[in-house]
């Protein structure tokens, strides 16, 4: 029996790298409401693959980023 494969939860999405360029980075959870600047979610999700430094270490490594769905800002 071949055993379950492990995929990633967090699904990460193409960012166009024009854009990328072009406009300021809102989509971090440093830029969130829910951010309560303890490093943590106050709805409880996981922060540390939404963070600002992690998102810009992805898209340099695959032009992907984490967006989180519940985003808000002020």
């Amino acid at each position: 029996m071949t055993p379950k494969r492990i995929t990633p939860s967090i699904k990460k999405d193409v960012v166009n790298p024009t854009d990328y360029n072009r406009y300021e980075h809102r989509w971090s959870c440093d830029e969130c409401t829910h951010f309560d600047h303890k490093g943590a979610c106050t709805l409880g999700y996981p922060s540390a693959p939404h963070r600002l430094e992690q998102q810009t270490k992805d898209y340099l490594m695959s032009g992907r980023i984490a967006f989180c769905r519940f985003h808000e800002i002020d």
